[in-house]
């Protein structure tokens, strides 16, 4: 089984996180979907830490968000979703710009608005055009509206099947686990 990378970038093209040890599960016209059970983070100051759960990576190739589906105790799924440039596929890595404003929906189903701060601040930062911001804000209500009428991609059910599928596989190739799995 080979592994991918998620790699994020600032709007300055700058480092800004990248997730190691990923397993690509699925292809379509609109997404890649990548999994792991628990994913190694490195941050852009070099600081690294494992994801406490496993996951699914919902990565848009032409929309402007990715999600992350967290499998969390009691197999309750909650969802953050990054406003994000369309995912490529370059160099073995999928990479995409964050544009820092973000989507949070927990075990109870609240969904919440995060980052705005740091959006604004870095929307004057790296200089995002109004065309940009416009994409953004109508990107986040859309995507917000898609989580709390539970659409696709954000069915807790298609996402179970999904992440077994995943386990499923992941379990018949245990001499190839990520080296900290080992």
């Amino acid at each position: 089984m080979d592994f991918a990378l998620i790699k994020s970038f600032k709007g300055d093209g700058s480092s800004h996180r990248m997730w190691m040890y990923l397993t690509p599960l699925k292809e379509d016209e609109e997404f890649y979907i990548l999994a792991a059970k628990k994913a190694k983070v490195i941050e852009h100051d070099g600081r690294e830490w494992r994801a406490p759960e496993g996951a699914l990576y919902i990565l848009s190739k032409k929309r402007f968000y990715n999600a992350i589906v967290m499998f969390c105790q009691g197999g309750v799924l909650e969802y953050y979703v990054n406003i994000a440039s369309p995912t490529i596929k370059a160099e073995g890595a999928f990479e995409f710009i964050d544009y820092d404003l973000d989507l949070k929906k927990d075990a109870q189903g609240t969904v919440r608005e995060i980052d705005w701060g740091e959006y604004e601040a870095n929307a004057v930062r790296y200089g995002y055009s109004p065309t940009l911001k416009t994409i953004l804000v109508k990107t986040m209500k859309e995507v917000e509206t898609l989580l709390n009428e539970e659409r696709a991609p954000f069915v807790d059910a298609d996402n179970k099947v999904l992440y077994e599928q995943y386990l499923s596989m992941a379990n018949g190739f245990s001499l190839n686990k990520a080296p900290e799995e080992r």
